[in-house]
């Protein structure tokens, strides 16, 4: 059965945007927050963290009393969390028992160091490469860019890319994660990072179907569309996995629009839910909720659609007011202390200042700074 067309063995469900919404939020983990980072980090397949400390406020926005500190500790000493390049060939950060997965899903895929080698005719040589990086790694441990380039293995600056490189096909392939805390991107050995990982991986769709299942928990009711975008597939692939899932999905209608949804989630959908109380969020740049969908237009207005998702890929923070964008934000560090800048799309409603505040002042903790001041209220 196409993807696309209408699922026969379900009865159309219909809900209004605002459903929609409280639900996302609540999957989401920013109503009722999840018990710890790891958990976030495995439900909502994984957290983009290009930029690293979004990806740690992401986490601080959907657990409890987390710091920064801590979330540096889970993800370089205690290794309970792993940064690699997963979907859309972007820096995220997942639970390491997910490692094996992650690997299972993105195989097959090439980097563009790869796909080059293969234009050039040189991929036989560039494979082998790789293959003598990866032993220097597993012997040296943690290995960066400097070390690589004294090795003498490659003797041009493009496999040397802060981009990715070399590395980014050694993390790909399963041999290497994300080490640093700051300073020169650092690579760690799996042998050597966390040598009691259990390494078994799924085959390419199975990986990819699991995937889909906890893409549908966390982020439905979605389309077909909305999971491509967020998985960074062609249409075609996607619809190989979607269509694996056919069987385990309502159909929702939301206001004109078909989207679909976990059968096993329907009850909780549909279950008349008491008025949202109000609530307000700071998500931080590239926040999941962000990206999980190629139609922003249920929380970002469109008409603001520009002032966050910018040109060149950025994607600015947002404060949501009820889950709707009402502002954009950014933070900067002088010292011991943390300024916040807003920029509202109007003028915010004076019970907002004292919930901006708070919000603020708990992103400052979560820094270990003191909240210099807000501007832009």
């Amino acid at each position: 059965m196409n993807a696309d067309n209408h699922l026969m063995h379900h009865t159309p469900v219909q809900i209004n945007i605002q459903q929609l919404r409280q639900f996302r939020l609540h999957r989401s983990g920013l109503l009722i927050p999840f018990p710890t980072a790891e958990q976030v980090a495995e439900s909502l397949g994984g957290v983009q963290a290009q930029i690293h400390p979004s990806a740690g406020l992401a986490l601080f926005n959907r657990t409890y009393d987390l710091t920064y500190e801590r979330y540096e500790t889970l993800l370089f000493e205690e290794r309970s969390l792993v940064k690699l390049w997963g979907q859309r060939g972007t820096l995220h950060v997942y639970a390491t028992k997910d490692w094996p997965l992650i690997c299972a899903m993105l195989a097959g895929s090439k980097s563009w160091w790869a796909r080059n080698a293969e234009k050039t005719e040189t991929h036989d040589v560039y494979t082998d490469l790789v293959r003598q990086a990866e032993a220097l790694l597993r012997q040296k441990g943690v290995m960066g860019r400097s070390e690589l380039r004294a090795s003498g293995l490659f003797n041009d600056e493009e496999h040397l890319s802060p981009w990715g490189g070399v590395f980014a096909d050694l993390v790909r392939q399963g041999y290497a994660c994300h080490a640093a805390r700051s300073g020169e991107g650092l690579f760690a050995h799996r042998i050597h990072w966390r040598p009691d990982l259990r390494w078994e991986q799924p085959d390419l769709d199975a990986a990819n179907v699991e995937m889909l299942r906890r893409y549908l928990h966390a982020y439905g009711p979605a389309t077909l569309q909305d999971y491509a975008h967020w998985r960074g597939a062609a249409r075609n692939r996607a619809r190989r996995w979607w269509a694996a899932m056919e069987p385990e999905l309502a159909q929702i209608h939301v206001e004109g629009q078909t989207m679909y949804l976990l059968s096993e989630d329907l009850d909780e959908l549909t279950r008349s839910p008491e008025p949202p109380s109000p609530s307000l969020h700071m998500l931080h740049r590239f926040d999941p909720l962000l990206l999980a969908h190629k139609d922003k237009s249920w929380i970002v207005p469109v008409v603001h659609y520009k002032q966050v998702f910018r040109s060149a890929g950025h994607i600015e923070g947002v404060v949501l007011n009820a889950g709707i964008a009402i502002a954009t934000w950014r933070y900067v560090r002088k010292g011991k202390a943390l300024h916040i800048i807003l920029e509202p799309f109007a003028p915010l409603a004076t019970h907002l200042h004292s919930l901006i505040e708070q919000r603020s002042q708990e992103i400052a903790t979560f820094f270990g700074l003191r909240l210099a001041g807000i501007e832009g209220m």
